[in-house]
């Protein structure tokens, strides 16, 4: 699921009252789905220019980036913490710009063998999680995927983008 994240570059100098001032304002005209520090996570555009606007107003810059935000039931690797985090509300997010998910094709034929692709998979994952529906999903980063789509084929399977 896309969320977007703002990363607030607060001003130098300012009293310690001002980021609560700011985060006040925003509870009141914003539903900010989570925060992590000074990055401000919301679910839509909408949303994003509400967060803006108060943002504006107090003359603080902020930085957009896109997250893919991962199921709790997410199982991470090594190199999650290049990629992603997880924030003070305990939600796990990726930094989408720079990983790509994808998921096995399910029509490959007989003699397909998808356990095999899967071992090589494990050694670049980020991440994996199956959603509600079953279907397993898989985040590497985003230069790796033709070498996911390699390995899929050399064991006659294939991979499609999530």
């Amino acid at each position: 699921m896309n969320k977007i994240g703002l990363m607030m570059n607060m001003p130098d100098g300012k009293q310690p009252g001002f980021y609560a001032q700011i985060v006040k304002e925003l509870a009141s005209k914003v539903q900010l789905f989570d925060r992590d520090k000074e990055l401000l996570i919301v679910n839509d555009e909408a949303e994003r220019d509400a967060a803006q606007s108060v943002l504006a107003h107090y003359k603080v810059e902020a930085e957009q980036m896109p997250l893919v935000l991962l199921p709790q039931n997410a199982e991470l690797y090594d190199p999650f913490s290049d990629y992603g985090f997880e924030s003070l509300g305990e939600h796990l997010y990726l930094y989408e710009k720079i990983v790509k998910l994808f998921r096995f094709d399910p029509h490959f034929g007989e003699d397909a063998e998808p356990a095999q692709a899967l071992l090589q998979f494990d050694e670049h994952l980020i991440a994996r999680y199956t959603d509600d529906d079953g279907v397993e999903y898989f985040a590497v980063d985003a230069q790796q995927l033709d070498l996911m789509e390699g390995i899929a084929k050399a064991y006659k399977c294939s991979i499609k983008p999530a």
